[in-house]
């Protein structure tokens, strides 16, 4: 999942922050090189008085940074569970970074995080991966819960369902182990995910072969299989998302600034809390909270947005694998 911080606009020196969670390093995130957004101009936060005035100002009750699939869901909740405007800004385009760039299905994940992937743009809703008791388990349950709850809803309208709409698939998932040493982290894990409440079970080699005949993991071979973990299509998804988002548009709640860097944020010269994002073309000023969901880039961006003045340092930034695919990486 993707890294968020949100700036809530209240009258303090230094912004409060909230943190989403960073993605656990074993995931099975393989983004391709398509998504980072290089070359962007970058400011440090200043007072309004010392910034250029790009375009035209704006005010909402939220301003999101960031246009993947987390941004967006972000904007999507409040527009249908609160009364407040939101507004939008992406240096390019919705789904041109990791949203867009997921890897297909048919990846196999091992016990040493190798994953196995043909194809792109497959965004997994798996729990194979996480442990109970830490400290993501809790946010990565009601987000698999949450994916749920819209695949239910888009089933009940009909038109082809969650599979048309969302590319919504319950396929399972497998962590596969070749030694000895594998196979017996695979049944602790197996032990704690079931006692935690998910479905797991542990596949001895003649088991695996029976799931998956063409899956070769040598003779002492054998899987940790959770049949409830899911797949999304990423694509099908953000054009969901936001065709939800865009139906506030008429009503004055929502709005979209694409191709549209954020160069800066805005601090009020009198109570030092931050009012807004300037973008390369516009002022957002967000009356509630300004959101940086950038995902990988995150950790860059308010590096850029708070220096030299901020010890804050979000762990987390994207990394190149193998010189094909793009993955996180987390300290």
């Amino acid at each position: 999942m993707e890294a968020a911080a949100a700036f809530a606009a209240v009258p303090k020196p230094t912004p409060a922050l909230s943190f989403a969670p960073l993605p656990s390093s074993r995931a099975l995130l393989r983004l391709s090189d398509r998504g980072p957004r290089r070359g962007r101009p970058l400011l440090a936060l200043q007072p309004r008085s010392q910034q250029s005035q790009p375009g035209d100002a704006s005010h909402h009750d939220v301003v999101v940074v960031g246009a993947g699939i987390v941004g967006l869901a972000i904007a999507r909740h409040l527009l249908l569970h609160t009364p407040l405007s939101v507004a939008v800004a992406d240096a390019a385009v919705p789904c041109s970074g990791a949203t867009g760039a997921g890897v297909a299905a048919g990846a196999v994940l091992t016990v040493s995080g190798e994953g196995i992937a043909r194809g792109s743009g497959q965004g997994y809703i798996w729990m194979s991966h996480r442990t109970p008791g830490s400290d993501t388990w809790e946010l990565a349950v009601r987000s698999k819960q949450l994916w749920e709850e819209l695949a239910a809803e888009v089933d009940s309208l009909g038109g082809g369902g969650a599979w048309e709409r969302l590319g919504w698939m319950r396929t399972g998932s497998l962590l596969i182990g070749r030694t000895s040493e594998e196979l017996a982290t695979l049944e602790e894990r197996t032990k704690a995910l079931s006692q935690a409440g998910i479905q797991a079970e542990f596949l001895s080699t003649t088991s695996l072969h029976a799931l998956e005949p063409a899956l070769s993991v040598g003779k002492d071979g054998g899987a940790m299989f959770l049949p409830q973990d899911c797949q999304i299509d990423a694509f099908q998804a953000v054009s969901l998302i936001e065709k939800t988002n865009n139906s506030y548009f008429p009503k004055g709640r929502y709005v979209e600034f694409y191709n549209d860097p954020a160069m800066s944020l805005i601090r009020s010269e009198v109570t030092g809390a931050v009012e807004g994002v300037q973008t390369s073309q516009n002022i957002l000023y967000g009356r509630k909270a300004i959101v940086i969901a950038s995902g990988a880039w995150t950790r860059s961006l308010l590096r850029n947005f708070l220096k030299p003045a901020s010890t804050l340092d979000i762990p987390v930034k994207p990394r190149k694998v193998h010189g094909k695919f793009l993955g996180f990486t987390v300290f």
